[in-house]
């Protein structure tokens, strides 16, 4: 596993009822945003990544990397979830069947625990005193195992309703699916560090219960949990969002410190960022900002994104590993997450370093390729077309990155607040024309409406 790292007379009534169709047809007339990969591309490479991924479950449900078993199969469900709209019809049983199955062997290997307090005393349980804390251990690296199973227990459990009860046995038998987004929230909530471990303040690290320690890569799952946890009804204690604001504050670069100014560090910029800035930990950033509500337009905000842009381009392969995005899952999905939350998918402005600018030749013009694009872009030349699976690099390899490729290829949804229109659509010819028409129009209705009220 790893070690780093969101839509009045009659004549007149004619007359407007006119205008309103006109103005429907301007409207289907704007050009839309341009396809880097084509749509059947897409459902293609999508269809084969499934295909590739259901084959490599084991017959207990579980899907396995490396020994680890809880976070690849909250990978892979997660990713057949966000799917769903792409499951070819002959196989949509076959699907159905390994999410249930994939779905029971988590509910199965879940921990549970009681908890009450962060570790400076603030009680952190809905109704005070103690609550019952969910889980999985993870193979010792519970936030990661913990924050990549809650967005597909949660996707799963917002399908049934969160008044219905998930299991019959162990240890979450009997609780609701509401009831286990609390139980997560209250396990993250209880192991934030705080105020009393000074500069690690307001983050997490890996391990559940917490230990004190924070670090950029396992906070953006803790975080991911809440956002998913909170769309099945669960309650997050404010002062997680407060202290969490301490944390992202620490580790962003600030403004004047040269080249890395605005990008994201692994531990906080006081202790020597240590691993960074990275693609990944700026992505999971911006997340985490969307979720305490920091404006878009902020200062922070924008220099992050600008950095994200200067790096867009760079390799995970080649750059130093953790702190490239193209070839890094892990990387790219933490982006996705954070661009998707923040601008959206289809913003065409801040990230316009694109790695395939004329969406690799699939488009006329013009052919301007935005963010998103440019991974679907980039998803589709690279997928192993043998097998359909994405090969990933350093600890994020098969099945976790064609989980996670499958995921940003889906555009799966992060229930976080919907970000702010960011972009100006651009008319073609046939909708100038109508607009020119419905011009005429509204300059026609007001003179025969100001001749009838004057006769």
């Amino acid at each position: 596993m790893c070690k780093q790292t969101t839509f009045w007379g009659c004549s007149l009534k004619k007359s407007l009822t006119f205008m309103l169709v006109a103005i429907l047809l301007a409207v289907g007339a704007w050009t839309p945003t341009a396809k880097a990969a084509s749509a059947a591309q897409i459902a293609a490479a999508i269809q084969a990544g499934l295909a590739h991924l259901v084959g490599l479950q084991a017959g207990d449900g579980s899907w396995n990397y490396e020994g680890y078993t809880q976070a690849p199969t909250g990978a892979a469900i997660f990713a057949l979830l966000s799917s769903k709209a792409d499951w070819p019809a002959a196989q949509v049983a076959a699907y159905n069947t390994a999410v249930a199955n994939g779905i029971a062997y988590l509910l199965a290997h879940a921990s549970k625990n009681t908890v009450s307090t962060r570790n400076d005393g603030v009680n952190m349980c809905p109704g005070g005193g103690t609550c019952t804390g969910v889980y999985w251990d993870g193979n010792g690296e519970a936030t990661y195992s913990t924050g990549i199973v809650t967005g597909a227990i949660d996707s799963y459990g917002l399908t049934l309703g969160a008044g219905a009860v998930a299991t019959g046995s162990g240890a979450l038998a009997g609780m609701t699916w509401g009831q286990i987004a609390q139980g997560v929230t209250n396990e993250f909530a209880t192991s934030q560090s705080s105020s009393i471990n000074n500069n690690l303040n307001g983050g997490w690290r890996y391990y559940l219960p917490g230990n004190g320690d924070s670090d950029s890569s396992t906070t953006q799952w803790a975080v991911y949990s809440f956002i998913f946890d909170e769309a099945l009804g669960a309650v997050t204690p404010a002062a997680v969002k407060t202290n969490l604001q301490v944390w992202l504050a620490a580790v962003q670069e600030p403004s004047g410190s040269g080249a890395a100014t605005g990008g994201v560090c692994y531990y906080p910029v006081a202790l020597g960022c240590s691993i960074g800035p990275t693609v990944s930990d700026t992505g999971g950033w911006l997340l985490a900002n969307q979720w305490v509500g920091t404006a878009p337009s902020s200062a922070s905000i924008q220099a992050a994104m600008s950095w994200l842009n200067t790096n867009w381009q760079t390799n995970g392969s080649t750059s130093g590993g953790w702190l490239g995005n193209f070839d890094q899952p892990y990387a790219m999905l933490a982006a996705y997450k954070g661009l998707e939350s923040t601008i959206g998918t289809g913003a065409t402005t801040n990230i316009t370093n694109l790695l395939s600018p004329t969406c690799g030749g699939n488009v006329t013009s013009p052919a301007v390729c935005n963010w998103y694009q440019d991974y679907e872009q980039w998803l589709v030349t690279n997928q192993n077309t043998t097998t359909g699976a994405w090969a990933g690099s350093q600890d994020w390899t098969d099945p976790l990155s064609t989980a996670f490729d499958l995921s940003i290829m889906s555009a799966a949804a992060i229930p976080v607040a919907p970000p702010p229109v960011t972009t100006v659509p651009v008319l073609s010819a046939v909708g100038i024309g109508v607009l020119a028409l419905l011009l005429a129009l509204g300059g026609f209705m007001m003179i025969r409406t100001r001749r009838a009220h004057t006769s």
